[in-house]
């Protein structure tokens, strides 16, 4: 699952069954978070539009400066096709030496559809290697994989994790050997957002954190966090130094009434400690850029009815948890063109870069580039991986009003800043 599977989750899920009158933006996004995604809705500025308004909250621009060239663009080209079925919702991951793509769905529900997923997804498998520009068949994947699932590259290896009705499934993928391997020892109540660094994987098991060995396969959960207020709404990023806890205090009113600021509190290796506020909203979809970590949330809330917070707090931001300091995000994505003038809303995250929304991120420069939609490119589906600084986009589906409408694809594309 990657950044923008994570932000429709937040903003677009189960928004019929929002009770607007009592404004509880972090259930609202709970109960987003938990329903994987078997129905689809609306994307992007207008998924969050109507969730402003089932919530009494509304969006704002931001008035916050930052530097940096912005909206500029790169080059496509296009690559040999994948050696798969034309698909949507596959995932991809970039291993260190191949795209590996996996999965997906030959008759996904269409964005904005009110409809059930028609089948159980695929399996099959290929990988991309852009010093040849050539693609490999590898080992089907032991189950099917579809948007609800996420992949994460950690020493030299992927681990998947598998979402289920009742819990989740775990294995990993060893590139050389070709091979799957179901992960043993998986805690139970262990949660759907892994994050990686180097041969380490680090998820949420309730008030816990869990730590997997990838090379001795073997599961370790850290000690407890005993910091009060304790932290509810947990989320686990892997950094250079130590996994980062985000949530908001337990103990504050979450009806809405005020902001459920975020906090975080980080394990250097022998104890914890919780860092100074933020003046951000919670939000699950941190990444570590190899400096600090980013939530590329380009919205804002004010709480609604006229301003109810007195004013607007962002919903995305920076934060470098050595010094323990949060910063916005760059102007340039913060105020992207909404709506149409977007580029392809294409999304995936690996070191310094950030697709999102449209956009390319690089945090190592500041620049934001627009991502136009190639010739021929599907508008939405597309599985996405950053390759070392290059953006790699395979398959997708052109819109159509049903299933039948649809025209799906295994074409793929190359992005270069």
């Amino acid at each position: 699952m990657d950044l923008e599977e994570q932000l429709r989750q937040t903003y677009a899920e189960r928004l019929g069954e929002l009770d607007p009158a009592g404004g509880d933006i972090g259930a609202a996004r709970r109960t987003g978070e938990r329903l994987r995604m078997r129905r689809r809705a609306a994307v992007g500025a207008t998924a969050v539009a109507v969730l402003a308004v089932a919530l009494g909250a509304t969006m704002a621009g931001s008035d916050r400066l930052s530097g940096g060239p912005s909206h500029t663009t790169g080059d496509w080209r296009e690559l040999p096709a994948a050696p798969l079925s034309p698909r949507a919702n596959a995932q991809a991951v970039w291993t260190g030496a191949e795209l590996l793509v996996v999965g997906g769905e030959e008759r996904p529900c269409p964005p904005g559809a009110d409809c059930a997923v028609g089948d159980d997804g695929l399996r099959d498998a290929a990988a991309y290697d852009p010093q040849t520009d050539t693609w490999r068949r590898v080992a089907d994947a032991p189950v099917a994989v579809g948007p609800g699932d996420r992949l994460v590259a950690a020493g030299g290896e992927v681990v998947l994790r598998n979402w289920r009705e009742d819990g989740s499934d775990w294995f990993t993928y060893d590139p050389g050997a070709d091979d799957w391997s179901r992960i043993p020892g998986v805690p139970d109540g262990i949660g759907d957002l892994p994050s990686a660094i180097g041969p380490t994987v680090y998820a949420m098991v309730g008030h816990r954190v869990a730590r997997f060995a990838v090379h001795r396969s073997d599961w370790t959960l850290l000690p407890p966090d005993p910091i009060e207020p304790a932290l509810a709404q947990r989320t686990v990023t892997a950094t250079d130094v130590g996994p980062v806890v985000t949530g908001v205090e337990s103990t504050q009113p979450h009806d809405g009434s005020v902001p459920a600021l975020i906090h975080a509190d980080v394990w250097n290796g022998s104890r914890w400690r919780r860092l100074a506020p933020s003046e951000q909203l919670a939000n699950n979809a941190w990444t570590w850029t190899g400096t600090r970590m980013v939530d590329p949330e380009p919205f804002t809330l004010d709480g609604g009815e006229v301003d109810g917070w007195g004013r607007s707090y962002s919903m995305g931001g920076t934060l470098d948890p050595v010094a323990g300091s949060w910063g916005p995000l760059p102007e340039a994505l913060v105020n992207a063109p909404q709506g149409d003038d977007r580029g392809w809303g294409v999304s995936a995250a690996g070191g310094p870069w950030i697709a999102v929304l449209g956009q390319a991120y690089d945090d190592s420069t500041g620049r934001v580039y627009r991502l136009d939609r190639p010739s021929g490119a599907p508008e939405w589906g597309s599985a996405a991986s950053w390759a070392d600084g290059r953006l790699v986009v395979v398959g997708g589906a052109s819109q159509g009003d049903d299933v039948s409408g649809m025209t799906l694809t295994n074409r793929a594309w190359l992005w270069t800043p």
